[in-house]
C-alpha cells in the first residue's frame, strides 16, 4: 500500500502522525477532533484533507501505520542469530522502547484500536492485523520459535508452557513501562535503566525455566 505521506519530510510527516495518534487514543473516533489534530500538527485542515480525504480516510491511515510500523521494526532489529529467548524477549521490549520515543502514544492507541474494534477473540487480532497485511500468528511464532535453543529449559516436556508464561509475565510488564514511559530523561538513560529493571525480572525467569 503506497504512503500517502511519503513526499513529506519526516519531521512534518511525524508531526501529522503523532498529533492524530494522540487525538484517537484520547478520545473515540465520533468525539477525535480534526481541528485539533491539525493545530497540534501545526497544518492547515485543506492539506489533512488532500492527503485523506476525510476523518475516516485519516482514522484508517493511523492503523494501519501503527501496525505495520511495529511489525517492521521488531522484525528489522530482532538479532535472529541469538538462540536465548530471554534476549529475544528483550530486543523486542527495547524496539518498543525506541519506537515510543518517537511515536509517544503509539502504544496507548494500539490498546485503543483493538478496544475499538472489539478485537478480543484470537480471530478478531488476526484478523484486525490482516486487514493491514500482518500475518500475527507467523510474527508471533518467529519471534518466539524461530532459532531459540529450547536445550536450556528444564522440563523438556513444557517448553510450550514455559514460553507462554515467561512471554505473559514479560510482555505485561513492558507493556506497563512503555504506557508509563518519561522520556525527559534522554532515551539512553532510559534504555540503560529499563535494561537493568527488566534484567531482575527475567534473572527470576532463568532460575526457574533454564
Amino acid at each position: 500500500m503506497e504512503d500517502v505521506l511519503q513526499n513529506l519530510d519526516k519531521e512534518k510527516r511525524d508531526r501529522i502522525i503523532n498529533s492524530a495518534i494522540e487525538e484517537f487514543s484520547l478520545y473515540p473516533f465520533s468525539k477525535a477532533s480534526t481541528n485539533n489534530i491539525v493545530k497540534n500538527a501545526g497544518i492547515s485542515k485543506g492539506l489533512l484533507f488532500h492527503y485523506f480525504g476525510n476523518k475516516n480516510g485519516l482514522y484508517e491511515y493511523i492503523s494501519g501505520f501503527v501496525i505495520r510500523k511495529l511489525y517492521k521494526e521488531i522484525n528489522d532489529k530482532i538479532d535472529w542469530d541469538n538462540t536465548d529467548i530471554f534476549e529475544r524477549i528483550k530486543q523486542v521490549f527495547f524496539t518498543k522502547i525506541q519506537l515510543a520515543s518517537v511515536y509517544p502514544q503509539l502504544f496507548s492507541f494500539s490498546i485503543h484500536l483493538f478496544n475499538k474494534e472489539n478485537a478480543k477473540s484470537i480471530n478478531q487480532t488476526t484478523e484486525l492485523y490482516e486487514k493491514y497485511g500482518v500475518n500475527i500468528q507467523e510474527a508471533f511464532t518467529r519471534i518466539y520459535q524461530h532459532n531459540i535453543d529450547f536445550s536450556r529449559f528444564k522440563d523438556a516436556d513444557n517448553i510450550g508452557i514455559s514460553i507462554d508464561i515467561i512471554r505473559w509475565t514479560i510482555e505485561k510488564y513492558a507493556e506497563e513501562k512503555i504506557l508509563t514511559l518519561d522520556l525527559t530523561g534522554g532515551l539512553e538513560i532510559i534504555m540503560k535503566k529499563a535494561a537493568d529493571e527488566m534484567n531482575e525480572y527475567i534473572n527470576v525467569l532463568k532460575k526457574a525455566f533454564y
